[in-house]
């Protein structure tokens, strides 16, 4: 018997280890880094790492995240757009395919995507498009090289255009980096501050108005951003507080985005809270005052070609 019963003790042993190992390797998640580049089919993202080229496939578990500072926001996959960079956790489904069980990025990186994507790309475009041209140009050379050996002056004639060509692409490469480099510098052109009635986030007629024109003026802007800050007076709870100035800057949005703003215009609405109270709490005229968001139209120096 006491054989048999050490045999036994020996396969429980066995298989109590090999499940570890498999408990282990099912909750184990993959990290990978990059940058998004475009969309795929079914809701993926194709994402640039640092080695190569990753389809990021979402699914009905996986969360989206913006840090704000230390503070995670849920937000919609929508978000994850060209020019972002992210990291996910998750499992390879091949070298190539990666299942996402999270995805997260930065408010900084999600306010650079968006500008890049207000005026940067159709610059870009252009670029390549004049390097399209460039090759054609060099092909159709080589073949009248072949052909028109007895026509020299108008192949030095081609020749010299190419050269300008070629000049022109480094010039408009150069501008376009400078570009880039000032994505972060901002003028401000016009603010509008919008006042809330006590515990609510609704908007008078008058307010709506004001952002309405405020939306023509940016839609005929180059390079603009809107940034929205919304705030509560201190009174109440901190958690109330908080909801209520995120309920005011999403309403405020609205407003803009109705009036032909596009959200990829619209920099992430700040849910300021109580912070940057403008005047004391102890009276009522004060608390108005403090029940505010301010929304602030802006132009990239770098896009909008100011100086």
């Amino acid at each position: 018997m006491q054989p048999v019963r050490r045999r036994y003790r020996m396969m429980l042993a066995s298989l109590l280890v090999a499940g570890f190992g498999l408990a282990s390797t099912a909750f184990a998640d993959d990290n990978i880094r990059g940058v998004i580049t475009g969309r795929g089919d079914a809701g993926s993202v194709i994402m640039q790492t640092d080695s190569v080229k990753m389809t990021v496939v979402m699914n009905d578990v996986t969360t989206v995240n913006r840090i704000d500072g230390i503070r995670p926001v849920l937000v919609s996959s929508a978000d994850l757009i060209p020019g972002l960079r992210i990291k996910v956790s998750g499992e390879y489904e091949a070298p190539d395919r990666f299942v996402a069980h999270r995805i997260t990025f930065t408010k900084s990186d999600f306010r650079t995507a968006s500008a890049i994507q207000g005026g940067v790309t159709p610059t870009d475009q252009r670029s390549l498009a004049n390097q399209a041209r460039i090759q054609q140009h060099g092909q159709q050379l080589a073949g009248h090289e072949q052909k028109l050996g007895e026509h020299g002056e108008q192949l030095t004639s081609q020749k010299a255009q190419i050269a300008a060509n070629e000049q022109q692409i480094v010039a408009t490469t150069g501008a376009l980096a400078a570009r880039i480099a000032n994505l972060d510098d901002y003028t401000a052109l016009k603010s509008v501050t919008v006042y809330f009635p006590n515990g609510k986030a609704s908007i008078s007629k008058e307010a709506r108005a004001q952002l309405q024109q405020l939306a023509a003026q940016a839609t005929g802007t180059h390079g603009y951003m809107i940034q929205v800050q919304a705030y509560a007076s201190a009174v109440g709870s901190e958690p109330l507080n908080q909801k209520l100035s995120m309920q005011r800057a999403d309403a405020v949005t609205a407003i803009l985005q109705q009036s032909g703003v596009p959200p990829t215009n619209v920099i992430v609405p700040a849910a300021m809270g109580t912070t940057e109270q403008v005047a004391p709490n102890k009276t009522a005229k004060g608390q108005a005052e403090n029940r505010r968001a301010v929304v602030t139209l802006l132009q990239n120096k770098g896009i909008g070609g100011a100086k």
